[in-house]
């Protein structure tokens, strides 16, 4: 039993009926440990990097993939975090134009990717570990770790599963190339290792991986040293060119990640950076040992920085680097302890030969040594033990300090250590480095289990211990998986790690939902936290905003101005909620005006920046209409139009419409059809821009045959759009064609049958043509659509008291003064009947 599980890592590249067993089961196993996320939705970071993404939802060409950070944003912005993953966001957006914006499609190429990944786990394993039981030990922690959750539940995780992948295959192919020392396979480890590299950056490792291999492997020692060097030099200037590229020819980060994002970082004193970033190493470490405490963020105090010599931390700090460099050493003494033949096979060819010439051993004869120490005389049991502890030995050093490589290499570039990265922790980082955790783990576990050859009872326990690890850890990431599936739970799990963040954003999304007081709650804890949250004070200003407590609203959206002065979106809902006010239109105007023109430097969301500014832009005019101040109007529309130059083509084209309709009223009619025009070019399919186009026409009384006629055109153009029905029905209306103004009406009523708008201008419609009775069920149909509108009860007395139901009719005005109490018509009618209600009371 015992030389059944022993073999020699990377001797065989032929699989056995064993090791496509346990290839199909760690795969197996990975893959319906997370069945449960394919019913996931979008969550946290998915929505910027795949919803709003117009690389991936194709709204930018394909080669803006080149251009674009993960984010979308353009690599010069110097918002951009500099993160160029192109084929990661080539396979989302191969993702949307096979299945559009259903989670579930994206979610199943994850999980497939982490099932190739454990498999090829596996594979590396067999060229490394020594005993099989080790290999699959290995394998199936990886399968099971719930470290991984994040990168394989989170859809944004893809580049860390891409980039193992692509990885792991890079070394398979240099171990091959080890072999023969061909060009094929050294072509393919190069190729590999770069598409390693363009999804995830912290994949530039992998050419160093490969040529680390070479140097400790004995694999392929019997070739040519001359073609040994050729390899390592085509691998040393690769990685020197790619390293070079990356960083000289592509954009870097002009803006410094914020300080929640990474504290530590713009610590002032050296000593407290230096001790915390020494200590990430051991925190993310202790993730893999004892993964129970995960977050979908470790910004802000997450990790408490290390101030003081005293802090207990240090003491983990020094025993984490300590048994590092005792592993290491380990290694080399073992390497130097050892030959670089193989003993055993050494033995195989001088024991018989010794046997012929009468000689007893191996270990001096002739004059020659050798260190085997294999023995003609000894036992059958004792020569199997001594040859297996020989190849013990030749083989367990290499297999941990290649276990120690993939462990560290990979995790370099995200450790702080080398340059600041944006970000203090992140678990879906540690997706590729566990691969050497799982490696070391499996050789210690075959350590174990051959020290354990000839006990049961040792062996049976063993086993008892892995599948109890196993099972608690795939436990725990089924567990975790649940916690990705929306965001509420998501921001819920994380509150007892960073609660700042956790329920800030838990905040906002509770506000979303309509749940206001429990937003409201979760939104000041979070200030209590940490105070100096823009974000939070925003989305505590919309919380009042939506209550329409528009007095408590704009304090708040002050001070996220104070925090953030570039967060254009602060700017729209302070201005919008001081027009809601009353009395501080002139206030308003000059906030949304500095909203619109802000620049938005080093803005990490230039898509949402963006909109906000182009909404600033839109509410300027409506204020500047609102008050007959046309030319200005047409003017902030035309900055808007030269300031939003690289706006999509939608935005534009509203605005674009938004200027002909002025520009109408100004009977500029020339410019006015102009832009509409340029509306229409930019938005083609869209029936609104025909409508917008009709009515500009129609203002222009020589022209209402051809109006008429783009009324039509957005009838075919959009038949189910409800507000094409209506806006056509208003210019028949005005041409007193009343009976086809109906007939729309109606149709439009049944295509939205919850818009208020809608119903009442059907009983408007009906009215005109005195058919009052029908009149009055439409708006008694409208009044139960809006019950707290003045205006709809007022409307309903006003049929009412047409039809001579005078008492209904003053009930009905005198529920409107009660809502609104001093709505003009209620008291005018009221006044006509004589029964004028006195609205001081």
């Amino acid at each position: 039993m015992h030389t059944a599980q022993r073999r020699r890592p990377g001797m065989s590249p032929t699989l056995s009926h064993k090791d496509y067993a346990g290839l199909a089961g760690c795969s197996a196993l990975a893959f319906v440990l997370y069945l449960n996320t394919l019913n996931a939705g979008f969550v946290y970071d998915d929505r910027r990097a795949i919803l709003a993404n117009g690389d991936v939802t194709g709204l930018r060409p394909l080669e803006n993939l080149l251009r674009n950070d993960f984010w979308g944003t353009p690599l010069v912005d110097s918002g951009s975090h500099g993160s160029w993953r192109p084929l990661c966001v080539l396979s989302f957006r191969l993702n949307f134009l096979a299945g559009g914006m259903t989670p579930m499609g994206y979610h199943l190429v994850n999980v497939v990717l982490h099932c190739v990944a454990t498999w090829l786990v596996f594979l590396v394993g067999r060229t490394l570990l020594p005993t099989r039981i080790g290999i699959m030990a290995a394998g199936a922690l990886f399968a099971v770790h719930p470290v991984h959750t994040e990168a394989v539940a989170g859809l944004v995780g893809r580049a860390d599963l891409a980039a193992c992948v692509c990885y792991l295959l890079s070394y398979l192919s240099y171990r091959r190339h080890m072999l023969s020392r061909e060009w094929g396979s050294l072509v393919l480890t190069i190729i590999l290792a770069l598409a390693a590299l363009l999804c995830k950056e912290t994949a530039i490792t992998g050419l160093l991986l490969c040529g680390l291999c070479d140097i400790l492997s004995s694999v392929g020692r019997e070739k040519s040293d001359n073609r040994r060097l050729r390899s390592l030099t085509i691998l040393g200037f690769t990685l020197l060119c790619a390293v070079y590229c990356r960083l000289s020819l592509l954009p870097r980060p002009s803006t410094a990640f914020s300080a929640a994002d990474n504290p530590t970082a713009h610590e002032s004193c050296f000593w407290t950076r230096l001790l915390t970033f020494l200590y990430l190493p051991v925190a993310n470490f202790r993730l893999l040992l004892w993964p129970q405490d995960l977050s979908f963020d470790w910004g802000m105090e997450a990790v408490p920085r290390i101030r003081t010599l005293w802090d207990v931390r240090n003491i983990l700090t020094v025993g984490f680097y300590g048994s590092l460099l005792a592993v290491l050493w380990k290694s080399c003494v073992l390497r130097r302890s050892t030959s670089s033949m193989d003993f055993a096979e050494v033995a195989n060819i001088s024991l018989p030969l010794l046997r012929r010439l009468g000689g007893n051993s191996c270990h001096n004869w002739l004059g020659l040594t050798c260190e085997c120490h294999h023995q003609l005389a000894a036992s059958s049991y004792r020569s199997t033990t001594s040859t297996s502890d020989s190849s013990s030995k030749s083989t367990s050093w290499p297999a941990s300090f290649m276990g120690i490589a993939f462990l560290v290499l990979p995790f370099l570039p995200a450790s702080n250590l080398l340059f600041y990265v944006g970000f203090v922790m992140a678990e879906r980082v540690l997706y590729l480095p566990s691969v050497g955790y799982c490696l070391l783990f499996g050789l210690g576990f075959g350590s174990l289990w051959q020290r354990a050859h000839g006990s049961r009872r040792s062996r049976m326990m063993l086993l008892c211990g892995l599948g109890l690890l196993l099972g608690v850890h795939g436990l725990r990431t089924s567990r975790r998986n649940l916690d990705w599936r929306d965001e509420e739970q998501l921001f819920r799990s994380a509150i007892s790690v960073n609660p700042p963040k956790a329920l800030g954003n838990l905040g906002s999304v509770l506000s979303a939902q309509g749940r206001y007081e429990e937003a409201e709650l979760a939104l000041r804890m979070a200030l209590g936290h940490r105070p100096t949250m823009a974000d939070a004070h925003f989305n505590l200003g919309v919380v009042h905003q939506k209550q329409h407590n528009f007095s408590l609203a704009v304090p708040c959206f002050r001070r996220a101005i104070g925090l953030r002065p570039q967060l254009a979106v602060a700017y729209l809902n302070l201005g919008t909620s001081l027009v809601a006010l009353g009395h501080h239109r002139r206030e308003a105007i000059s906030v949304l005006r500095t909203g619109a023109r802000l620049e938005g430097i080093g803005v990490r969301d230039r898509g949402a920046h963006e909109e906000a500014r182009h909404t600033c832009y839109l509410q300027l005019s409506v204020l500047y209409r609102s008050e007959g101040r046309l030319q200005e109007a047409a003017s902030i529309l035309r900055e808007s139009l030269k300031a939003l130059a690289l706006m999509a083509h939608k935005q534009r084209a509203v605005l674009h419409l938004r200027l002909g309709e002025i520009l109408a009223e100004l009977q500029d009619w020339d410019e006015a059809e102009h832009q509409q025009r340029l509306a229409l070019q930019l938005q083609p399919e869209q029936g609104a821009a025909y409508v917008t186009f009709g009515q500009t026409l129609a203002r222009n009384g020589s022209r209402l045959a051809e109006a008429e006629s783009w009324f039509k055109r957005a009838l075919q153009l959009a038949p189910l759009e409800a507000s094409s029905h209506h806006h056509y029905a208003d210019f028949l209306e005005q041409q007193e064609r009343h009976h086809e103004a109906l007939s729309l009406r109606l149709r439009a009523a049944a295509l939205a049958p919850n818009d208020y708008t809608l119903q009442s201008c059907v009983a408007d419609a009906l009215r005109l043509l005195n058919r009052l009775a029908e009149a009055e069920l439409w708006y008694r149909k409208a009044v139960t659509l809006q019950p707290l509108a003045a205006h709809a009860h007022a409307n309903l007395g006003a049929i009412l008291q047409m039809r001579g139901h005078r008492k209904d009719a003053v009930e009905c005005y005198q529920r409107a003064l009660e809502l609104q109490p001093g709505h003009a018509i209620s008291r005018a009618n009221l006044a006509k009947m004589n029964l004028h209600k006195d609205t001081n009371e």
